[in-house]
């Protein structure tokens, strides 16, 4: 595409004040196409000519939506090229919400949580103290929590915002916990049980869930079971089974799109519901 000046920019966005809808779109796909030279001129004019503020806030969600769909396909066809792919698909969906969004800056406070538990994990320590240890370290001196009083806040699902405020859902702190349990080379994934998230810890001599919701409160084969069979849901083994990065990604979506369609916000729903199909659009995954 030819580079357009910024008089030219100017001249497009003015015209998205034009009645005529047909022309509107027009214009709004013309500055999608030019894409992140065309943000700044649309942001400045998001504030000066509020009456417009509704025509330039979908086109600029249609020109950052579109670019992390395009990491998302290029994180999906090629997952091995990615460190980690829970943290990189965790932190764009972040970034949707938070353009702006300091990713190092949070890999940093990631690495940096880490480093203190290891220091205080040391070299010999037992599986069971290490899960104690950390534990302690997230749940009572960072004081990580669940939000049951808010539970539907956006903040919630955000890894960055649950690493600021210390609060977040089941699936979220759990995220949270695996990315720095992963980083001290812990034996922990995620489980995707029907109505609440888990991480499990999986060593040759040590086993256990934690709930990272409550606490991290540690849990038995059994206290899962007699959850799921309380909730309703009765107990199949596959309900504590290794739930894959994407079907993790994907149950984070899902609990977002709700919320966003209730604050009748249905162009992020509709945007974060393309991420599902780009992630896993034929998987039925459960919330929360």
């Amino acid at each position: 595409m030819v580079p357009v000046g910024e008089s030219q920019i100017k001249a497009l966005i003015r015209l998205l004040s034009d009645e005529d809808e047909r022309i509107v779109k027009t214009i709004s796909g013309k500055l999608v196409e030019i894409g992140a030279p065309a943000v700044p001129w649309l942001q400045e004019a998001e504030i000066e000519q509020p009456e417009m503020a509704r025509r330039i806030a979908l086109v600029l969600d249609e020109i950052r939506g579109s670019r992390l769909e395009d990491e998302l396909r290029d994180l999906v066809a090629h997952p091995e090229d990615q460190t980690d792919f829970l943290e990189a698909g965790a932190f764009l969906i972040a970034r949707y919400a938070y353009p702006w969004l300091d990713e190092p800056a949070y890999v940093r406070k990631l690495d940096e949580m880490a480093a203190e538990v290891r220091n205080r994990i040391g070299q010999r320590v037992s599986c069971e103290e290490t899960v104690k240890t950390l534990g302690r370290y997230l749940f009572i001196e960072q004081g990580f929590r669940g939000n049951p009083k808010n539970y539907y806040e956006l903040d919630n699902s955000y890894l960055n915002r649950v690493i600021d405020r210390r609060t977040g859902i089941p699936i979220s702190l759990s995220v949270l916990y695996l990315l720095v349990g992963k980083r001290l080379g812990l034996p922990v994934f995620g489980i995707g049980m029907p109505g609440h998230f888990l991480v499990k810890f999986d060593s040759d001599r040590y086993k256990v869930f934690v709930d990272c919701f409550n606490g991290g409160a540690l849990l038995s084969e059994r206290d899962c079971a007699r959850f799921l069979m309380q909730a309703g849901y009765g107990f199949e083994e596959r309900y504590l089974q290794k739930s894959p990065t994407q079907a993790i990604l994907v149950r984070m979506l899902k609990n977002l799109i709700p919320i966003y369609n209730k604050l009748d916000d249905t162009v992020k729903g509709a945007r974060l519901s393309r991420f599902i199909k780009i992630l896993d659009g034929d998987k039925k995954v459960e919330g929360r």
